[in-house]
């Protein structure tokens, strides 16, 4: 019995370290665009970058920062889109967030976590989220699920 549960920990032991040195690997890959882009997809995980001002938010730096990474995501997915010339940008966005209320970019998402907090010298926070492709998906909008011809 006990030789059992020796085994089945490090059985399953290994098996999380696998998993954490693929996501470190894949951040390693990625960490010099996430601050750029603010959102990167690598072959297992999507990337979120948040930010807050420590000033302003004292209490909820986490809530206030996952926010922030929702709406890079939004700015990411709105810029994928090729959005016909004659609209302007007012409503390029009221469509685009009508869409968004009717099609959310998550259906619904899980084990988001936190995988690096950092505080830079102008009272800002930085938090990059992360969370897992294969238990969530995102689903960004194209040209024509928005009813335009992509001209693109």
């Amino acid at each position: 019995m006990k030789l059992m549960m020796i085994f089945s920990f490090v059985f399953f032991s290994h098996q999380s370290f696998g998993l954490e040195k693929q996501l470190i690997d894949e951040y390693k890959k990625i960490r010099s665009l996430i601050e750029k882009d603010k959102f990167v997809i690598s072959d297992n995980y999507y990337f979120l970058f948040g930010s807050v001002t420590v000033d302003d938010y004292e209490e909820d730096i986490e809530f206030i920062a996952e926010a922030n990474a929702y709406e890079n995501l939004d700015v990411y997915a709105f810029n994928k889109i090729c959005w016909p010339d004659y609209l302007d940008t007012e409503t390029k966005v009221k469509i685009f967030y009508r869409y968004l209320e009717l099609n959310p970019l998550f259906p619904f998402n899980q084990n988001i976590t936190i995988l690096k907090k950092e505080k830079k010298p102008n009272d800002v926070i930085n938090i990059i989220y992360v969370f897992d492709r294969e238990n969530n998906t995102i689903n960004f909008p194209n040209t024509e699920m928005l009813g335009f011809i992509n001209s693109c």
